[in-house]
């Protein structure tokens, strides 16, 4: 009779755990582990339900404690391992978890959901090819385990396998249709440039889970990729109307931009919309973060109007008014988060931050790579914060360059995590190389995590952030008035700000390669479409009409209704001047690097975009030896090419006015011997433009000043 009472009272403890009743249950287990002639198996039972119980009640402490008790008694029970290793994940001892998943599958290697928390368990700590051998093994122990094919996606994802992350989450939405899936695989779509199959997987998504407001938020970004503006509004209006105070809603519906513009009153017409919304957030955000915590409404903010600085206008006073709107969002919910005297650590060495989405070989990877590597290691104590999913070869190759590299896996990749974690490094200055690009470091840039703070030219235009200590300009491409057009004090480097590495002509340059044709003078503009401002287009015309022999290289937008615009607009300016666009223009589809030099390398001359010139590509074009013609704006956003040939000592291919800017392009084009000694003298110019490391060691002066004062 005994047993069976202890039996009925084990059965009872679990009915009550299965009715969420787990005080009771607890009481009643812990009466069961006080009974003298309570057997062996039933008090393992017994502490194994008081574990349940315990975590139930949120006593992590207790609950691992008992499990403990329970693997005391039977040390080789894979089970119970596992489940020590996920309670001890939840307590925030990462180490422990993978310690005792470890061992769950040494005792039983084909243990598949112990494989699958092993991979998240590492992944967690940014262990990423560990975790995807975990994973692997999951879906080898079982191979019809839907979540472990999806984790492995992620962590694949994580890797920058975005093919091998596709294919894991192929097979697990073949297994079990899943949210999370299909949001995972448009995620990849959308990286890769497949909008249209992005867009569909956000809407199979929607339809299968109308309320949930990221696949919404997704859907919006995904289809203004495509220009189609009014069907994201929509979307970010059921957005709201799900979720009324959701921030991101509220600013993709009132300052959505297009990337490329029919004529120059369509720009004009989407400033006027903007400002307009700027207005309406202005009154409403109060209203939207009233009671909301720090963390929820920081990763809210994610936003950043990245497209409006390509119109080329004044954007100080709007940047202003929308960094101000971040700014008492924030303030609102935790003003700790803005506070400007943060205390300095006394130490040797400057500890310096630099935080950017973008350490990779592109434009900010090349542009600001000197000022992280070359700094002297004894004055300075470095510090890198990787704010994107992945390890880029980037980062592994700088990596021996500075103190600390932090990055942030899965979950850890909001600035709800991130803030916290740069705040804790106690930096003397934290730069973002660029503030605009994107919107986790926008948000970020929201915020005081350093007592000297500083943005650069990576994206040319102010942030705006009050918080912004200064901007880090380059002298030679600035006007004379530079410092109205920025929030920030300016300070202003030395040649073309920074030590720029010469890229080197890959082998193979042909024009037979990209199907360009020979004989003909050929004229690239390698901007992305949404660099090229409508009053390009009657210039290029005028240039071409100038130069009857000569075409225009270009390359495809993003997406075909984009490059589609872009080819209906030029057509149009073309027309106006007699000529056929299909004759004179060449569209080239996107390329690699390597690519894009070769390309630089067959073609005769460049022509410099108005309002947004060349930056990067105009440095790959003058160490192609390619000549640049170019007319500076009355921004910096539009005079870095000047700047760069000023330097040069290539004046001469700087126009003063438009039809200054046609003369010089149509001599290019037409006139073979002026050609060949424009490019000689590019090519020997060029040479002074990098290798220079003293804008470097006046960034590293700067940076002392600004933090001893």
């Amino acid at each position: 009779m005994a047993d069976a009472r202890r039996n009925i009272g084990l059965e009872n403890a679990e009915a009550l755990l299965r009715n969420g009743q787990a005080g009771q249950a607890l009481s009643a287990l812990t009466t069961i582990l006080a009974t003298a002639s309570a057997t062996p198996d039933d008090c393992q039972a017994a502490f194994v339900l008081r574990s349940q119980a315990r975590e139930a009640l949120g006593d992590l402490a207790g609950a691992i404690g008992d499990l403990n008790l329970a693997i005391a008694r039977h040390p080789r029970d894979a089970r119970l391992r596992n489940s020590l290793g996920l309670l001890l994940a939840d307590s925030g001892d990462a180490q422990g978890a993978i310690d005792a998943l470890t061992l769950a599958v040494e005792l039983d290697p084909a243990f598949a959901r112990a494989w699958n928390n092993l991979g998240n368990a590492l992944r967690a700590q940014g262990r990423f090819v560990e975790a995807a051998q975990a994973a692997r093994r999951a879906v080898a122990a079982q191979p019809d385990y839907a979540l472990a094919w999806t984790n492995l996606g992620v962590i694949l994802f994580d890797l920058g396998d975005d093919a091998g992350a596709r294919e894991a989450f192929q097979r697990a939405l073949a297994l079990k249709p899943d949210l999370r899936t299909i949001r995972a695989l448009a995620g990849i779509a959308r990286q890769r440039g497949a909008i249209d199959e992005a867009v569909d997987l956000y809407q199979r998504a929607r339809a299968a889970a109308p309320g949930d407001t990221s696949t919404l938020l997704n859907l919006a970004g995904a289809l203004a990729e495509r220009d189609d503006m009014d069907a994201s509004r929509n979307v970010y209006l059921d957005a709201r109307a799900r979720q009324p105070n959701l921030l991101r809603a509220a600013f993709g519906e009132a300052l959505g931009l297009p990337m490329v513009y029919p004529d120059v009153a369509a720009v004009d017409a989407a400033r006027t919309r903007f400002v307009a919304g700027l207005a309406r957030l202005e009154s409403e955000v109060p209203a939207l973060v009233r009671g909301r915590a720090f963390a929820d409404v920081i990763d809210d903010l994610r936003w950043t109007n990245f497209l409006l600085a390509y119109h080329g206008e004044d954007d100080r006073e709007l940047q202003v008014r929308f960094a101000a709107i971040m700014g008492r969002a924030v303030e609102a919910v935790a003003p700790e988060w803005r506070v400007s005297e943060l205390a300095r650590a006394a130490r040797t060495r400057i500890r310096v931050g630099f935080a950017s989405s973008f350490f990779s070989d592109g434009t900010c990877g090349r542009y600001f790579r000197s000022w992280i590597a070359q700094l002297d290691r004894g004055r300075f104590e470095i510090f890198v914060y990787n704010v994107r999913r992945d390890a880029t070869p980037f980062l592994q190759e700088i990596a021996a360059h500075v103190d600390r590299i932090r990055t942030f896996p899965g979950a850890a990749l909001l600035p709800s995590a991130i803030a916290p974690a740069i705040r804790a490094d106690a930096l003397d200055a934290l730069v973002y190389p660029e503030l605009g690009m994107n919107g986790p470091t926008f948000a970020l840039g929201a915020l005081r995590l350093a007592p000297v703070q500083c943005v650069a030219w990576g994206h040319p235009v102010t942030s705006g952030q009050a918080t912004m200590d200064a901007f880090f300009t380059c002298a030679a491409m600035e006007p004379a008035d530079a410092q109205s057009q920025y929030s920030e004090p300016l300070i202003a480097l030395p040649g073309i700000g920074t030590d720029y590495a010469r890229p080197a002509l890959p082998d193979g340059a042909a024009r037979g390669r990209f199907g360009l044709p020979d004989g003909v003078p050929l004229l690239l503009c390698p901007q992305s479409l949404f660099k090229i401002h409508p009053d390009n287009d009657s210039l290029f015309a005028r240039v071409l009409g100038a130069a009857p022999e000569a075409r225009l290289v270009v390359f495809e937008g993003r997406h075909p209704v984009l490059t589609a615009k872009y080819r209906r607009r030029l057509a149009g300016a073309l027309v106006r001047e007699g000529l056929d666009a299909d004759e004179r223009v060449i569209v080239l589809p996107q390329c690699s690097h390597d690519d894009y030099l070769r390309i630089n390398a067959v073609c005769d001359a460049m022509l410099d975009t108005l309002r947004w010139s060349g930056g990067n590509t105009s440095l790959d074009a003058l160490a192609m030896g390619l000549p640049i013609v170019t007319r500076p704006g009355r921004f910096m956003r539009g005079r870095q090419s000047a700047g760069m040939l000023s330097l040069a000592g290539l004046d001469d291919l700087v126009a003063h006015d438009d039809d200054d800017y046609v003369r010089i392009a149509a001599q290019l084009a037409s006139d073979r011997d002026f050609r060949v000694v424009q490019a000689r003298r590019t090519r020997e110019a060029a040479a002074g433009l990098f290798g220079d490391r003293s804008p470097v060691i006046a960034f590293a002066e700067a940076l002392e000043r600004l933090v001893r004062g």
